[in-house]
């Protein structure tokens, strides 16, 4: 009886771990969707976004979705992969804000706040992001 509880626990035990890997976003993502645009000589952005969730607020005060003036995302369509929120889904060469001016826009606003607000200064030149190998 105690080994049939006991494989009971360790099962449901490992769906409890599968389902947090699962869920779990990758720490450091990529930011590359400019790689190869004519004229962009800086490399890719590896970005920490544990580390800037940790920092507070909500999803929102980065991910956004305008209609007619307000933030209608829905948060639960922020999953690792969904196309559908990629920057460069809304933010194309026509747009309003290019791509590199939505990023840019978007990273440097809270880049640049100042010092007092922010215990560690985050970087605010380029080559502080867009690290040469």
């Amino acid at each position: 009886m105690k080994r049939l509880g006991f494989c009971a626990f360790f099962i449901a035990f490992s769906f409890v771990l599968l389902a947090n890997s699962l869920l779990a976003q990758s720490d450091v993502m990529i930011l590359d969707s400019m790689k190869g645009l004519p004229g962009k000589k800086r490399p890719p952005v590896p970005f920490p976004h544990n580390l800037h969730v940790e920092k507070g607020g909500s999803c929102k005060d980065c991910h956004h979705l305008y209609e007619k003036g307000e933030n209608v995302l829905d948060e639960s369509s922020l999953t690792e992969g969904n196309k559908e929120i990629f920057c460069s889904s809304c933010h194309g060469s026509k747009a309003r804000l290019n791509l590199e001016q939505a990023y840019h826009g978007q990273c440097m606003g809270c880049h640049k706040k100042p010092l007092k607000e922010q215990k560690k200064a985050p970087p605010r030149y380029c080559g502080g992001c867009h690290i040469r190998k």
